[in-house]
């Protein structure tokens, strides 16, 4: 029975790796605070941070604004939010971030009109550092 279970949960993986529905990256700097892994699904590279909403919403401007990321665009609510923005090579950058509750924010980074998952995760990991402060 065991395993059966084994083979069948390595084939959902299987197909899911196979169709490039969700691939998940495994990254160091986001162990260490309770992050874990990042998601990478269709060019915005996700994470999610133990930390408020509001912290992670100063955060990630802070992040931008030290990466020169220029902001043309901030809209905000009780439940989520969305900066736009371009980098120096022209690329534009679209940060979502969404209040799951309970001091969890999810952020989701968009880098060029494709997605750049290594400048995605460079965001992702100056936000994380401002976070820990």
């Amino acid at each position: 029975m065991k395993r059966r279970i084994r083979v069948l949960a390595g084939l959902v993986f299987l197909i899911l790796f196979v169709s490039g529905c969700t691939t998940a990256v495994m990254l160091g700097v986001g162990a260490g605070a309770g992050i874990g892994s990042y998601s990478y699904i269709k060019g915005e590279l996700k994470a999610d941070y133990p930390y408020p909403y509001d912290q992670t919403w100063k955060a990630s401007l802070a992040a931008l604004k030290r990466l020169e990321v220029e902001v043309a665009d901030q809209q905000r609510d009780a439940l989520g939010g969305k900066i736009t923005g371009k980098r120096g090579d022209g690329k534009p950058v679209v940060v979502k971030i969404k209040d799951k509750g309970l001091g969890v924010t999810t952020v989701g980074i968009r880098v060029g009109n494709f997605g750049d998952r290594e400048a995605s995760r460079k965001i992702h990991q100056t936000i994380l550092k401002i976070l820990k402060g």
